[in-house]
């Protein structure tokens, strides 16, 4: 017989014009040797040496002895390989790797979706660590999800792609969006190491927490961020705004928590009380958050707090009869304080201090009750469906609007609000649910929660609406949502918010300004009678937290004027009930107009 040898060429290696030929002879076919491919690619971050760049064969987010590598030189990298099908690309950054600004600090990982290693940024590692933390179904709906943290940020970012190269191209001015960007992507990177010091569980679970809170943050980042940033500007923001990039220990431990829930417990679920006109709502979530929040009450003179619909939300234990709650922000003050309660939990019944709470529920209407988004780390929201045909739907996050792509914070950008309306079951589909009539919008048109228009009930039993998602408290997807209610939370409201308070008319009026840079950043000055270029002077601030453990309530709302009703009155108010301060919320001040270089 006579034996003939075949030679296989790869497409691969015949596009680059190299190839190997083994061809055997006298004893049989021979395997072709391995065929030597090369993957390229740009990490932007600052210059990066020295940095290993691998191919994650196992997926496990970290360069593994064995796995085909190399070191970056000035952001670039090229890893040779004969390994054949591709694999995702990460880069291992340590302390022994170098930025333009010098040694790298902390160690972290950069990545991208598999096939998209071209350009490796800040945002293609969230996309990743959306996938593998089931944030994010596939590759998608994250490319969804951070887009929609993204556009229409101050008009700032128009046209930007996840995949895009921001560095401007040699020679050329970069554009403000690039530089933007750019920042916000070195902010991102600092959060990241953070994150992969302090989670414990391998190299994986510290990727997919990058990803926990910080998508929801964009937004609110960005809109603080002028153009470029000094390292010195963009360590104090990144402190003072670190909650919004950098999930606690206790969002992780309720996230797990919640993704280990095979059903849900007694105490679960929305509950009301009532006390005359006013009504309270209490939701207890699976992942061990709570959300309290007056959603009718009568409207004096006095528009602060509880009569602006104020809130509270936190973590809470429950242990035989003792429910002790930690405070994250307190916006009213009819809610429970801190620490140790007496709660015993009985059917649809609960006394809570000795007052009596009913569980919002009916045996005759499922739609009864509360409703969470099911991953709501980044959007916080819930709606309380009543069975006298009313409903009550909030949210807790910032929104800029994207039709305009033009906003500023505090002109048409949408924040934390509550509406109070009617809903009917559809007489032709007891699966559609029409909300109708709103009798109550706090925070008038700026408010988050819109109508919600017209629901649909679905088979495993959540409720879809126009882009949003539904689970019911008590029940065993309700058990394992994930409130979003937390540190990220109270910073996106707050960051980066400027209040000034006049007083006097004329030319002796006086301006004091307000700055919160961060829930834990807060900065007091007063506009001096003449212009000056010298920066602000700063004097003690009325409160240096929006931790409502200083005793002083604190309540932002942005509605559509600063007169007319309480729902639709734009304010910060801080204080007592009794004796409370309130200042107008408005956009950074101009050097101009403060009469000083105001702080950044």
């Amino acid at each position: 017989m006579h034996s003939r040898n075949t030679c296989a060429l790869s497409a691969l290696a015949l596009a680059a014009s190299t190839f190997l030929v083994a061809c055997g002879g006298g004893g049989g076919d021979d395997a072709p040797a391995p065929t030597e491919r090369q993957v390229t690619g740009t990490v932007l971050d600052r210059g990066l040496n020295n940095a290993t760049a691998c191919l994650d064969l196992n997926d496990n987010r970290a360069c593994d002895a064995g796995e085909p590598s190399a070191m970056t030189s000035n952001g670039s990298f090229t890893i040779t390989t004969t390994q054949a099908a591709d694999a995702t690309v990460l880069v291992q950054a340590s302390t022994t790797s170098t930025t333009s600004e010098g040694p790298v600090v902390a160690p972290y990982v950069l990545t991208a979706p598999l096939g998209r290693h071209a350009v490796i940024s800040p945002y293609t590692t969230l996309l990743q660590s959306e996938i593998d933390s089931g944030r994010s179904a596939n590759l998608a709906q994250a490319e969804e999800t951070l887009l929609s943290f993204l556009v229409g940020t101050a008009g700032q970012v128009g046209g930007i792609q996840l995949y895009d190269n921001y560095q401007a191209a040699e020679g050329a001015t970069p554009t403000v969006a690039q530089q933007k960007m750019l920042a916000l992507g070195q902010l991102l990177t600092r959060g990241f190491a953070e994150v992969s010091a302090g989670v414990g569980g391998g190299s994986r679970a510290a990727f997919e927490a990058y990803s926990a809170v910080a998508p929801g943050s964009l937004q609110q980042l960005l809109y603080q961020i002028p153009a470029t940033l000094t390292p010195e500007q963009r360590e104090s923001l990144f402190l003072a705004t670190r909650d919004s990039l950098v999930p606690s220990a206790a969002t992780l431990a309720g996230a797990a928590k919640a993704k280990a829930a095979t059903a849900a417990q007694p105490i679960e679920g929305a509950w009301v009380r009532t006390d005359g006109t006013t009504r309270e709502v209490f939701l207890f979530g699976g992942d061990g958050t709570f959300v309290h929040q007056v959603v009718a009450t009568p409207v004096g003179a006095n528009y602060a707090f509880d009569n602006g619909l104020g809130y509270r939300y936190g973590r809470y234990s429950l242990s035989g009869s003792t429910l002790t709650l930690e405070l994250i922000e307190a916006a009213n003050a009819r809610g429970p304080a801190a620490g140790a309660h007496s709660a015993t939990v009985s059917g649809n019944a609960m006394t809570l201090d000795g007052t009596a709470l009913s569980r919002v529920a009916s045996a005759s209407n499922p739609l009864v009750g509360g409703w969470v988004r099911p991953m709501g780390l980044s959007r916080p929201e819930y709606m309380v469906v009543f069975d006298d045909g009313t409903y009550a739907h909030s949210s807790f996050y910032y929104q800029n609007d994207r039709q305009t792509g033009t906003a500023t914070a505090l002109e048409t950008a949408r924040n934390v609000g509550v509406q109070v309306g009617s809903y009917a079951v559809s007489g032709g589909n007891a699966d559609v649910v029409e909300f109708g009539a709103t009798t109550i919008d706090f925070n008038g048109n700026l408010s988050v929660p819109s109508n919600p228009g017209v629901a649909h009930v679905q088979a495993d039993g959540s409720i879809s609406l126009s882009g949003l998602r539904l689970v019911k408290l008590g029940s065993t997807l309700g058990a394992q949502a994930v409130t979003g209610f937390s540190e990220a939370t109270r910073s996106r409201i707050w960051s980066g918010r400027y209040f000034s308070l006049t007083t006097g008319t004329g030319g002796g009026a006086t301006v004091q300004y307000l700055y919160v840079k961060g829930p834990g950043t807060v900065f007091a000055f007063d506009r001096p009678a003449t212009t000056s270029t010298a920066a602000c002077v700063t004097k003690t601030a009325p409160f240096t937290d929006i931790d409502p453990s200083d005793g002083i309530l604190k309540q932002l709302v942005l509605g559509t004027g600063t007169t007319g009703t309480a729902y639709a009155q734009r304010r910060m108010v801080y204080g007592t009930p009794t004796s409370f301060v309130t200042m107008l919320p408005i956009a950074r001040p101009t050097d101009a107009t403060a009469r000083c270089v105001v702080p950044f």
